[in-house]
């Protein structure tokens, strides 16, 4: 059974278009809250208009499936308050979960980073660490695949329809923010970085992002 879900997830993932989206919110203890949605809207809605009816089902269920498992693993590590469901109404699948500290998060991105190893076989499970915080000023290092590098017209044409979106969030003022292709007003607190997922996660790619904040 496990096997038939993962390689049916697999399957919509890498023969569909999603969005997915990671959020991070920091206290001003660098406690905080992370959220990881994926949003399959395009894929239900193509797949409607050819008439299969069974498609939300489908993916509904493995995604589900999927996140179920990274549940687990946020339990055993000790996350708090995991929650995921998958929402009808917008099509989109949900994991979000507490963190009391900034190495709790690193735990957390690693485990569910180890389920989604095994669903796409392309980011690495050897341990990452995501953020690194220096009195107020946290740093940000995004996990790298050298499948994202792979040059070729499918790979171009396929970019567009793989959207990852990182959302940054703080209860204290952003100082300054430091990376060439983040979204950041002047006085927010929100800092953002958007594009498709094959250049996020290319080796080329500068998605290290340095936050100081007041």
């Amino acid at each position: 059974m496990k096997k038939t879900y993962l390689t049916l997830l697999l399957s919509v993932l890498l023969l569909s278009s999603c969005t997915i989206t990671q959020e991070f919110h920091f206290n001003k203890d660098f406690s905080g809250t992370a959220k990881l949605s994926v949003d399959m809207g395009m894929f239900i809605g193509m797949m409607k208009s050819m008439d299969t009816s069974s498609a939300q089902g489908s993916v509904a269920d493995s995604l589900k499936y999927a996140f179920g498992e990274s549940k687990i693993k946020l339990d055993s590590i000790g996350a708090i308050n995991v929650k995921y469901n998958w929402d009808d109404s917008t099509n989109v699948m949900y994991l979000s979960y507490e963190f009391s500290d900034i190495n709790m998060l690193n735990s957390s991105l690693n485990a569910t980073n180890e389920t989604n190893k095994e669903l796409t076989k392309e980011v690495s499970t050897e341990p990452h660490v995501f953020f690194k915080k220096n009195g107020k000023t946290l740093i940000y290092d995004g996990p790298k695949t050298k499948s994202a590098d792979k040059s070729s017209k499918e790979m171009t044409s396929m970019k567009d329809y793989y959207k990852y979106n990182l959302i940054f969030t703080f209860d204290r003022k952003i100082k300054s923010a430091e990376n060439p292709n983040i979204i950041h007003e002047n006085g927010t607190k929100k800092v953002e970085l958007k594009g498709s997922m094959f250049d996020i996660l290319s080796q080329k790619y500068d998605s290290k992002i340095t936050f100081k904040l007041k």
